[in-house]
Order: structure tokens, then sequence, then C-alpha cells
């Protein structure tokens, strides 16, 4: 059986180490999106579920 990922300790409230490459990579792409939508000013609804899904 392999070993579970990091990520998938995560998910599953295990202790996990939450530097490694794929955790950082997810932390910073959160990080753009949120600071992208919470930017947005006069966005209709629609568009603003767009952007959240990019």
């Amino acid at each position: 059986m392999d070993q579970p990922t990091e990520r998938e300790k995560m998910l599953r409230g295990e202790l996990y180490r939450a530097f490694t490459p794929d955790l950082i990579a997810a932390r910073s792409r959160c990080t753009r999106a949120c600071r992208r939508f919470n930017s947005l000013e006069d966005v209709s609804r629609r568009r603003q579920v767009e952007l959240w899904k990019e």
C-alpha cells in the first residue's frame, strides 16, 4: 500500500507537513484567487462565480 500524500493526510484531518511543494503552490494559488476576487468592484454575480472557478 502506498503512503498517503500530505494533502490526503490534511483532508482527513491527520497531522501533515504543510510545507510540501504542492501544498505551498495550492496556498499561493488560493491567495491569488482571493485577492483577485476581493478586488472586484462592479461585477455581475455570474462573472464573480466564473472568476472564482478559475
